[in-house]
């Protein structure tokens, strides 16, 4: 089976659509089961994940994170949390945007400020990229490493190697383990079921 499934449906606090193949060589239906969290939360389905639950708790007295550009920095300053460059003041968003503001497309990750209270977007491989910016809602800063590491739901011991970048890149290719943990309750119900039968 092939499905197109977000991350944040299945406890993920970010909103992160990936493809999952699941097959058999059996020939048996192997799917997703449907995810547990919903938008508004109901008596059927617990609310989103958001980035204040991400963070929750965590102690990084010296984050660990790369650092904006200065000319980055000079618009990123004029956004509070939940804004991007549609939030810049007019006279300044084409400045801002150079050569992507004719472009198409929403345009939603160029100067983006997170919010506390929505899911984090998927994390990349890099937050300091122009079109994929994910800076700190609060802070002038991109996430930091570890901030990176709770979003992908990794334990805060876990380590990561090399420079910034690289961890990083390492991070942001991973699934998150939420979401992984599902995949793997789904393969191992269905090894249990067919030597049951």
């Amino acid at each position: 089976s092939v499905e197109l499934i977000n991350a944040a449906n299945y406890g993920t606090p970010q909103l992160r659509e990936r493809v999952v193949f699941l097959g058999s060589r059996d020939g048996f239906q192997v799917t997703m089961p449907t995810g547990d969290y919903g938008r508004d939360g109901s008596a059927f389905q617990r609310r989103l994940r958001n980035l204040r639950d991400a963070l929750e708790g965590l102690h990084d007295p010296s984050p660990e994170s790369q650092a904006f550009s200065p000319s980055r920095l000079r618009f990123l300053k004029l956004l509070s949390e939940g804004q991007n460059w549609r939030n810049l003041p007019s006279h300044l968003q084409k400045e801002a945007m150079g050569g992507a503001y004719d472009s198409g497309g929403g345009k939603v990750g160029f100067y983006r400020r997170l919010s506390f209270d929505k899911p984090c977007p998927t994390v990349p491989t890099s937050p300091i990229q122009k079109s994929t910016s994910l800076c700190h809602p609060t802070e002038l800063r991109p996430l930091s490493v570890r901030e990176y590491a709770r979003v992908q739901q990794f334990p805060d011991d876990w380590f990561f190697s090399g420079p910034i970048a690289a961890k990083y890149k390492q991070i942001g290719n991973a699934v998150p383990v939420g979401l992984g943990f599902v995949i793997g309750k789904v393969l191992l119900r269905y090894l249990e079921n067919y030597e049951e039968a």
